[in-house]
């Protein structure tokens, strides 16, 4: 379970702009767009996930303007087991807690993701997961990631990097 960060916008937006956009994010739950809310404010989490990791500064704008904000009630399912893997989400606020089909389940906090593979083969997916608390995620929907690649292909290439990153590190862990 990572540490649980602070809620405060990242980057030192304050002032109007933020109570405007935490106003927005409080004002959707039940996976709802945030109107008027963006991602932007959470770039730097964006490019530590491992996945985002090794893209240039350019590649990774341009995926992190696919990023929609999505608000969550406690106890409301984000996903579902069995049903299609049709977005990535990175955890901006809140603690969410996966039950995978088989194995252990476990929490996610501020800064961790979950669906990267469904970006890239819309599988069903092999847990559910659902808000603890108050939960806000950035989504990435697939179609529009699918688009974003055809358009620059260069940043499947940098993808291929980060999913090989993956491997080695899991690799590692089991041995």
């Amino acid at each position: 379970m990572s540490e649980r960060r602070s809620t405060t916008v990242p980057g030192g937006v304050g002032g109007e702009a933020a109570a405007k956009r935490a106003a927005a994010t409080a004002a959707a739950t039940d996976g709802t767009t945030v109107a008027g809310a963006s991602a932007l404010g959470w770039s730097s989490l964006v490019a530590e996930v491992p996945l985002f990791s090794v893209l240039p500064k350019r590649h990774l704008g341009r995926v992190v303007r696919l990023v929609e904000v999505r608000r969550y009630r406690p106890g409301a399912t984000i996903v579902r087991a069995g049903s299609t893997g049709d977005a990535f989400f990175l955890m901006l606020d809140g603690l969410a807690r996966v039950e995978p089909v088989s194995g252990p389940g476990r929490t996610l906090g501020i800064g961790e993701s979950f669906g990267e593979l469904a970006l890239l083969d819309g599988a069903p997916r092999s847990a559910t997961v659902s808000a603890v608390d108050e939960v806000t995620v950035g989504r990435i929907a697939r179609p529009a990631f699918s688009k974003l690649l055809r358009e620059e292909p260069a940043i499947a290439v940098g993808l291929a990097r980060g999913l090989v990153a993956i491997v080695r590190d899991l690799q590692a862990a089991q041995g």
